[in-house]
């Protein structure tokens, strides 16, 4: 995926994951965009709350926490259906984007995730570190995201091309 949804990416961890997925694109999309869904799949976020009303889409504003770290304020900033959604957040520690691209495959949905973090302060002296602990747990959630679309009951199969840049 190109570009950054960071501004500015100059000290950005990106991390990127993606599987082929037995479901329909539009499955795929409707599952992933929602972040309401996410704590299902991200065992480091603890719960979503929308901040603004109706449905998904550019503007929609949630706070987010994670097991460890202050809340995000996250917002969609762009939003094709059934392609590609994209979510800017931040908090007193980081600034973060957020991307998924799902494209029709031979066997149903091809998804691509990317992760940008953006570390403040004096923590953005650990972003090489960053970027080599967050890699396995993306690889982790999009196993997980694959595994619960496609209905297994087993270990999730780890993801195919998982990148980190």
């Amino acid at each position: 995926m190109d570009g950054f949804v960071i501004p500015n990416p100059r000290r950005v961890a990106v991390i990127e994951s993606e599987a082929d997925i037995a479901r329909s694109p539009d499955d795929v999309f409707d599952y992933c965009s929602d972040p309401a869904n996410e704590p299902a799949w991200n065992v480091k976020m603890k719960s979503v709350e929308q901040l603004t009303d109706g449905p998904l889409g550019v503007g929609t504003r949630y706070r987010m926490e994670f097991v460890s770290g202050p809340p995000v304020t996250s917002e969609c900033v762009h939003l094709e259906r059934p392609n590609v959604w994209e979510l800017f957040g931040a908090s007193r520690v980081m600034r973060s984007g957020w991307r998924g691209r799902v494209l029709p495959s031979a066997t149903g949905a091809h998804l691509t995730l990317r992760m940008e973090i953006e570390l403040r302060g004096l923590l953005a002296l650990a972003t090489p570190l960053l970027r080599r602990r967050m890699r396995p747990e993306l690889d982790r959630d999009i196993a997980t995201i694959k595994a619960t679309l496609e209905g297994a009951s087993g270990p999730p199969e780890q993801p195919r091309g998982a990148r980190s840049e």
